[in-house]
């Protein structure tokens, strides 16, 4: 099972489900998870002391440490990261005892539907997860109002992905 992340709504949700699509010709299952829909609160450490974890973040850990990889498809933010994918990440990392634990050795292709060119926010996701520890894909899938999705391409690049999953 592939989780397919989706940090925005629009041309990223688009550009996921046909993502979707071509894993699923390929045999390959996967979900797709939108955080916006998600709705996590934002996180800070009083709201964890007197809230605790919240329960969606709970099941979420728990579809992840069953996958056997993820996708992220994100826009750009001011040339970074979204903040409904950082607040993901940082209410993740606080269950358990090992922060990493969700992402160590996690296969991970990033994707992007950008005003710009996406380098910036490839650039931060790929440091942000290699130091999580992930094994992220050398290649991304990078689309734009100007640079549709080549489906060429990103078979290719989910074939790649796909023959580390099944190791």
């Amino acid at each position: 099972m592939i989780l397919i992340f989706v940090a925005s709504l629009n041309e990223n949700v688009k550009l996921a489900q046909k993502l979707q699509t071509q894993l699923n010709d390929k045999k390959i299952e996967s979900e797709i998870i939108n955080l916006v829909e998600l709705n996590l609160p934002m996180y800070d450490t009083d709201k964890e002391q007197n809230d605790g974890i919240p329960q969606k973040a709970l099941d979420l850990s728990e579809k992840m440490k069953k996958a056997s990889g993820y996708i992220f498809v994100s826009p750009e933010y001011n040339f970074s990261v979204p903040p409904v994918l950082v607040n993901m990440i940082a209410w993740v990392s606080r269950i358990g005892d090992d922060f990493r634990e969700l992402f160590s050795l996690k296969k991970i292709q990033l994707a992007t539907h950008s005003g710009s060119n996406g380098i910036d926010l490839m650039n931060s996701l790929r440091a942000q997860f290699t130091r999580l520890g992930s094994i992220v894909m050398p290649r991304e899938i990078v689309t734009s109002y100007t640079n549709p999705l080549r489906e060429d391409s990103s078979d290719r690049i989910l074939d790649q992905f796909s023959s580390l999953i099944k190791e």
